[in-house]
C-alpha cells in the first residue's frame, strides 16, 4: 500500500473537505464514517483522516450512538464574521503574510477599505505607517516565539498613536501555515496613565511640602494616605495611617462634624468646609478642614481629599478662639453660627438669654429646633442662606426653653473662607 494514499494532499485538503461538508449538510442528522465513505466513494482512511481534521478544527461535532460514532456539522459563526465585533485590528495572514481576512476595524486602522485589503502583504502597509526595520526583523525571525507582543509608535491621520501589536504563529484548518495580527490603539489609555503618574508624583510631592495636615479618605472614612506633617503631629510614621479610621484620632466632639462633612462630599459630590477643635496633648486646637471630592467615571466620590489647617491662633491675652468668644458674649443680640448643615459650632451668651438654652446643651444640635421650619411658613434659614440670598431682619418665630415662641427680626450671612465654598452660617437674632 502506498503511503503518500493515506495522507491528505494541501492541494486537495480544501476539496474534500467541501465535498464532506456539503455530503454532511444534505444529512444533517449526522453520519457515520462508513455512511459517508460509501457516498462519497471514497476509502475509510482517507475519510477517517479528513473527518479527524474537521473535528479538530470545529468544522464537525460528534456524538455517539451504542459503539457507532455519528458526526455531523458543527452549529458555528465563522469566526471572520466575529471578527467585526471586536474593537481592536485583527487580520489573518498567510506564511508569506499576505492579508487573507480583516475585520472592519483593521480597514479602519489601516485607513483603507476592507476589498483592497486582501493579498495586501501587512508588513508592506505597517512599514508605510511607520513600521521600524528592527521590529519587522523580529516579526519575520524564524526564531521568535510564536506569539509575539510589542508596543510601537504608527501613524495614523498624520499623528503618531501608541499602539500594542500582537502576531500569533497559528495552523489553518487545511493544515497551512499562517498569522493573526492584533493591533489595538492604546494611544489614550498610555497618555491617561502617564498624566495618572506625573499627577500622583506632583500631588505627593506638593503634599510633603506643605505645612497643612493633607489626607486622602475613603467614604467611609478609612485612611489611604497621610503626608509626613500629619504624621509629625501625632509622632508617627504617615505610612502607619493608613486602613486607620479618621474617627480615631478626634475627640467625641468633633466626630459628628467630621462625619456629617464626609456625608456632604460623598451625596453632593461638591466641596465642604468647616472649623471644629480637637483635644491634642492636653491642648484644644482648632482646624479649618477643607474635603474635596475625588470622582469616579461615573460621577460618584471614590475618595476624599482632606486639608486640615491648624488655627490655633495665639495672641496676647489668650488664643483667638477665646477671644473671639468673649467678644461674641458682649453683644445682645443672640449670635450663632452653624454648619452648611444646620448643626450649631457657636452660641453666645446673647443667645442663651433669649432662648434660655445653655451653651452646652445646644452645641452640635440642629439649629432647626430653635428657628423651626414649621412656625415660619416652612422656610430654611440655614439652607436659604447657603444657597440662596443672605436674610435680612427677617420677621420670625423662634421656639425658646419651655416650648415658648418668641417674635424676633433674624439676619444671616454665609461663612466662607473660599470662592464657591460655604463653610458655614452666621445666625443673628434680635428681639422684635
Amino acid at each position: 500500500m502506498d503511503v503518500h494514499n493515506l495522507i491528505p494532499s494541501m492541494d486537495n485538503t480544501h476539496y474534500y473537505i467541501s465535498r464532506i461538508s456539503d455530503f454532511l449538510q444534505e444529512n444533517p442528522d449526522g453520519l457515520t464514517i462508513s455512511e459517508i465513505s460509501n457516498g462519497l466513494s471514497m476509502s475509510r482512511n482517507t475519510i477517517g483522516k479528513y473527518i479527524e481534521m474537521m473535528f479538530l478544527s470545529g468544522i464537525v461535532d460528534v456524538r455517539t450512538v451504542g459503539k457507532a460514532k455519528i458526526f455531523f456539522l458543527s452549529k458555528r459563526i465563522p469566526v471572520t464574521t466575529l471578527l467585526n465585533y471586536l474593537s481592536p485590528a485583527v487580520i489573518q495572514t498567510d506564511d508569506r503574510y499576505l492579508i487573507q481576512n480583516a475585520n472592519l476595524s483593521a480597514a479602519d486602522f489601516l485607513e483603507t477599505d476592507l476589498s483592497h485589503l486582501k493579498g495586501r502583504n501587512i508588513l508592506d502597509l505597517l512599514t508605510i505607517q511607520g513600521l521600524k526595520q528592527d521590529l519587522k526583523v523580529r516579526i519575520l525571525s524564524p526564531d521568535r516565539p510564536p506569539v509575539f507582543a510589542s508596543e510601537l509608535e504608527l501613524i495614523r491621520s498624520e499623528k503618531k498613536r501608541f499602539v500594542w501589536l500582537t502576531v500569533a504563529d497559528v495552523v489553518m484548518y487545511d493544515g497551512a501555515g499562517g498569522h493573526y495580527f492584533v493591533i489595538e490603539d492604546v494611544h489614550d489609555w498610555k497618555e491617561a496613565e502617564e498624566s495618572k503618574r506625573r499627577y500622583y508624583a506632583l500631588f505627593h510631592a506638593l503634599a510633603a511640602e506643605t505645612d497643612e495636615r493633607v489626607f486622602v479618605m475613603t467614604p467611609e472614612l478609612v485612611f489611604t494616605y497621610v503626608n509626613p506633617r500629619f504624621g509629625q503631629a501625632f509622632d508617627r510614621d504617615p505610612q502607619s495611617f493608613i486602613g486607620e479610621s479618621r474617627l480615631d484620632i478626634c475627640d467625641k466632639h468633633a466626630k459628628p462634624l467630621i462625619q456629617e462633612a464626609a456625608r456632604y462630599v460623598c451625596s453632593k459630590g461638591e466641596p465642604y468646609r468647616t472649623l471644629f477643635s480637637i483635644q491634642e496633648r492636653d491642648q484644644v486646637r482648632w482646624f479649618d478642614e477643607r474635603l474635596f471630592p475625588i470622582l469616579d467615571t461615573k460621577g460618584e466620590v471614590r475618595e476624599i481629599i482632606g486639608f486640615s489647617r491648624d488655627i490655633t491662633g495665639f495672641q496676647e491675652g489668650g488664643s483667638a478662639p477665646v477671644l473671639l468668644t468673649s467678644l461674641m458674649d458682649l453683644l445682645h443680640e443672640a449670635v450663632i453660627t452653624t454648619t452648611p448643615a444646620g448643626k450649631v459650632l457657636s452660641w453666645n451668651r446673647g443667645a442663651e438669654l433669649m432662648t434660655g438654652y445653655p451653651r452646652d446643651e445646644l452645641i452640635g444640635s440642629t439649629a432647626l429646633s430653635i428657628i423651626t421650619p414649621d412656625l415660619n411658613a416652612g422656610r430654611d434659614v440655614v439652607h436659604e442662606t447657603c444657597y440662596g440670598e443672605e436674610i435680612r431682619d427677617l420677621k420670625a418665630v423662634i421656639r425658646a426653653r419651655g416650648g415658648r415662641k418668641k417674635r424676633v427680626l433674624l439676619s444671616t450671612s454665609r461663612l466662607s473662607f473660599q470662592d464657591n465654598i460655604v463653610s458655614g452660617v452666621c445666625i443673628v437674632i434680635r428681639e422684635h
